[in-house]
């Protein structure tokens, strides 16, 4: 009774080895590819057109980074910024303003930093009303890392 048993394991475990393998690779090659989109829906593409106009171009906000950030402003007078990079190759990326002059402590964030959003390349994000008037500075955090990517030079974002 238990030698047809062990048989017909060896049978079932060499034919599994011969068809998982075989199955793996077929799956594989059948995946669909990931859609890229080549335009933005007419939908978004309006609401990047009312960015507004650039108020502020600074190269030389970032010790130690090759980062473009741009202040732009609407027509309400909204104001958003906008970072263009090249070689900041570091995961889950957040902005956040923190008030004051002084430098983060460490790898944390201040206790009164505020986030802004997660940073894309050429997206802009809105700039809170109470950030304008105050000396401040912007905090790259990479969540994933949980440490300060960068921190740029003190600066007054101007009111109005």
């Amino acid at each position: 009774m238990i030698r047809p048993l062990r048989q017909r394991h060896q049978v079932t475990l060499c034919t599994l080895g011969v068809i998982l393998p075989l199955a793996f690779v077929a799956g594989i090659a059948a995946r669909k590819p990931v859609p890229v989109a080549t335009a933005l829906p007419p939908r978004l593409a309006s609401n990047a057109k009312d960015l507004g106009k650039v108020v502020l171009t600074r190269t030389d906000l970032w010790p130690g980074q090759r980062i473009i950030t741009s202040l732009r402003r609407n027509a309400a007078g909204s104001l958003a910024v906008e970072f263009t990079f090249r070689d900041l190759v570091k995961p889950d990326v957040l902005l956040y303003w923190a008030t004051g002059k002084e430098g983060t402590a460490g790898n944390g964030l201040p206790d009164n930093a505020r986030l802004l959003g997660a940073l894309s390349n050429g997206a802009p994000l809105p700039i809170p009303a109470e950030a304008r008037g105050e000396a401040g500075r912007f905090i790259l955090y990479s969540l994933a890392d949980q440490e300060v990517v960068a921190a740029s030079s003190a600066f007054i974002i101007q009111k109005d």
